[in-house]
């Protein structure tokens, strides 16, 4: 996994950096906004996952394009502007250009997610969530273990069965039949794994008493210093959000509201916010 800026700084200063990231994006209809937001992120995860990761998340994200895009309005009739009429109702530039701009938000929140797994592991998490609530960390830590520890699994079992040419038959019937066993495999195994979790954490006095906890963060002046500019850069682009200077309304007709220096400050300033999560 390659290096990143994020990945070096204090667990709270990454989280901080995440959730106001997330709130510039989904807290405006502002095309240029989202599309900054988008651009970002998507360079973002080219830069931490590679090209696989992104071709995997763009197959799952053209259904949801289509829908929006050119299902939806077929519907949903609200806008002003009429491209063509099917059975005497109107499909309005209005709902496509909503579906388009409410698609790529999508998609950028998205890719920050995965951005954010790449800098925040569940060690993190752990460290972060085990002060407000040791029980609630560790199930987090445990669900952060348990789906590619079943995705690993999946893997081994499906092997084993190939291995056993119990796949050879391509009837829909047969594959059908041979993925409910498999999947009755890996219940059945992720079962046995979870009361053999159990008894261990018995006989290790789990519950009993009260449990010390180690971690190796620590705050430095680094993180004090980016802490400081993440802050600044998040209050001015919220606080610009928060006045209106970003308005945008689709329904009934398209209205962005005329861009100003201030505007135009804060757009600059979240593309530098952003560049932090490509360091």
């Amino acid at each position: 996994m390659k290096k990143g800026l994020l990945r070096e700084l204090h667990p709270a200063v990454s989280m901080f950096y995440f959730i106001m990231l997330l709130f510039m994006t989904m807290f405006t209809l502002n095309p240029v906004i989202i599309t900054v937001s988008f651009v970002m992120a998507f360079f973002g995860v080219l830069r931490h996952k590679g090209v696989g990761v992104l071709k995997m998340t763009a197959m799952l994200f053209v259904p949801i394009l289509l829908f929006s895009v050119i299902i939806l309005p077929l519907f949903n009739h609200n806008g002003v502007t009429p491209l063509f009429y099917i059975n005497d109702m109107a499909v309005t530039l209005e709902n496509i250009i909503y579906g388009l701009v409410m698609t790529i938000m999508l998609m950028a929140v998205s890719l920050w997610f995965i951005t954010a797994g790449c800098m925040i592991d569940s060690e993190k998490i752990l460290y972060i969530t085990g002060k407000i609530s040791p029980k609630i960390s560790l199930v987090i830590s445990m669900v952060l273990r348990f789906i590619p520890m079943m995705v690993k699994r999946w893997r081994e079992i499906h092997e084993a069965q190939i291995g056993m040419l119990c796949t050879q038959d391509t009837g829909v019937m047969s594959k059908a039949k041979q993925f409910t066993k498999e999947l009755s495999i890996l219940v059945s195994w992720s079962l046995e794994n979870s009361i053999d979790t159990s008894v261990s954490m018995e006989s290790r006095g789990y519950g009993t008493g009260r449990r010390s906890s180690y971690h190796r963060f620590r705050i430095k002046t680094r993180d004090i210093l980016f802490m400081a500019v993440f802050t600044a850069l998040s209050v001015f682009i919220i606080y610009i959000l928060l006045t209106g200077r970003f308005e945008t309304y689709y329904f009934p007709e398209i209205n962005i509201r005329k861009a100003d220096a201030l505007s135009v400050s804060a757009v600059v300033c979240q593309w530098l916010y952003m560049c932090a999560a490509l360091i």
